[in-house]
């Protein structure tokens, strides 16, 4: 299937019986532009919104499982409390009960964790998504849905690759921070509802 350039302005929005709590919005002027295909955006938010037509307004909701995942318990992980020290100080601004915080594995691999508790010895860490285990819901209106350029996709590489900044996405849109941070994604902080 050819990759698809689509410009989508939306709403995301917790999904429960109790609770329709506003997560992200773009704004009308600063629509999110992205390449679908290349891990951005959620696989099932990218699919609901190639088989719409250009002008065409949706509503949809997203089951735990196909957004962010269910919790995985396992993701709370104790490490030890020199992991979070720079020089033999602690960083207590940074790291705090309920802080996001940059993290990288032994293979160079970067993610965000949720601090959880910090003890004398040990820092709690919750590795899930801090949208795991919620269904939400997609409102909003698709403005462009088109094959991809070689152009865009290039472009859309170098910026996965950390070579080029946050490119047509007018900001970001839909991810997992609750503070407006990137949308639809997985990548706190990242752009454009990205899954990375």
């Amino acid at each position: 299937m050819p990759q698809r350039y689509v410009v989508v302005s939306y709403k995301m929005l917790t999904h429960s019986p109790v609770s329709h709590k506003l997560l992200y919005e773009t704004p009308a002027e600063q629509p999110v532009a992205f390449v679908t295909g290349m891990g951005l955006m959620i696989d099932a938010f990218e699919q609901h919104l190639t088989a719409l037509n250009p002008g065409d307004d949706f509503d949809f909701v997203l089951k735990a499982a196909d957004a962010f995942g269910e919790r995985d318990e396992e993701l709370v992980r104790a490490l030890p409390r020199k992991v979070f020290e720079i020089r033999g100080k602690f960083m207590e601004e940074e790291v705090y009960p309920g802080a996001e915080v940059p993290l990288m594995d032994n293979e160079g691999n970067h993610f965000m964790g949720t601090i959880v508790k910090v003890t004398d010895t040990e820092v709690t860490v919750d590795l899930n998504s801090p949208l795991a285990g919620r269904d939400l819901q997609f409102t909003g209106r698709l403005l462009e849905n088109r094959e991809a350029s070689l152009q865009e996709i290039e472009q859309t590489a170098k910026i996965l690759s950390g070579e080029g900044g946050c490119g047509g996405c007018g900001g970001c849109g839909g991810c997992g921070s609750e503070e407006g941070g990137c949308g639809g994604c997985g990548n706190e902080g990242g752009c454009g509802g990205c899954n990375a």
